[in-house]
């Protein structure tokens, strides 16, 4: 029987998902999703709702909902844009920074631990994954779903 590499990936993907909730909400009482908010507000800066939720591949509905969690936290604040009267943005407090790096580097070494503990070449992986996502970006701007 052939392995149906979607599905490998997607159950890959899953469980990497389900470990770094685990860990995350024991670490920092955190969920994986809100982690994923404060790193594309690290990496990529202040934001309005409608931006991060296309950063992040969700609704704006999905990110309505976990902001209150997040700023109630004290990692991230909801402000008035400037350029906007109408609009808000989305900002990482430096409480939301420090968390974020904390979580990343935490999830990267169970990463690491649980890779080279099944035999994997991290470092190689990643390298593929990059590549492959990268192929299949390009590819589906190519030819977009009908």
């Amino acid at each position: 029987m052939r392995i149906d590499p979607a599905v490998t990936v997607h159950e890959l993907a899953a469980e990497l998902g389900r470990a770094a909730d685990a860990l995350l909400h024991q670490r920092h009482g955190i969920s994986f999703a809100r982690y994923r908010v404060l790193r594309a507000l690290r990496r990529d800066g202040a934001a309005t709702q409608h931006e991060l939720a296309g950063r992040l591949g969700v609704g704006d509905a999905v990110v309505s909902r976990m902001l209150p969690g997040l700023i109630d936290g004290g990692w991230c604040l909801v402000e008035d844009d400037p350029a906007h009267g109408r609009r808000r943005r989305v900002r990482l407090t430096r409480a939301g920074a420090a968390t974020e790096h904390d979580c990343a580097v935490f999830l990267a070494d169970g990463f690491h631990g649980a890779a080279s503990d099944a035999g994997v070449d991290v470092e190689a992986f990643l390298t593929a994954a990059e590549s492959l996502t990268a192929q299949l970006r390009a590819s589906s701007h190519r030819h977009p779903h009908p």
